[in-house]
């Protein structure tokens, strides 16, 4: 799983999550970027303050810990509840191609 210690700058290959709206949030893993709700289905977690697997495309919560696949919004690990709401998922990008340099 890919985090950033305190006090240690975030390297450009690094996942990202910004807030857009009070709403949704922005995650930038690698080439994908994901649009998803800004807080867990389960007890409301702030998910700009989740970590990312930029591996796995996921999402942990930070308030339970429950994981979230962001292709799917499918809850993978944690608490129960329903999955989260992935707004969209921009198609993977290298050099600015879609589906990446031929």
């Amino acid at each position: 799983m890919t985090a950033v210690p305190a006090g240690r700058r975030r390297g450009a290959d690094e996942p990202v999550v910004r807030q857009v709206t009070e709403e949704l949030v922005l995650v930038e893993a690698g080439s994908h970027k994901v649009l998803a709700s800004a807080v867990c289905p389960h007890r409301g977690g702030r998910l700009k303050y989740g970590r990312v697997d930029g591996d796995r495309l996921r999402i942990t919560c930070p308030l339970h810990h429950t994981t979230f696949d962001l292709a799917s919004g499918e809850r993978t690990s944690g608490a129960a509840c329903a999955a989260l709401r992935v707004v969209d998922v921009l198609p993977d990008t290298q050099d600015g191609v879609p589906g990446g340099a031929p």
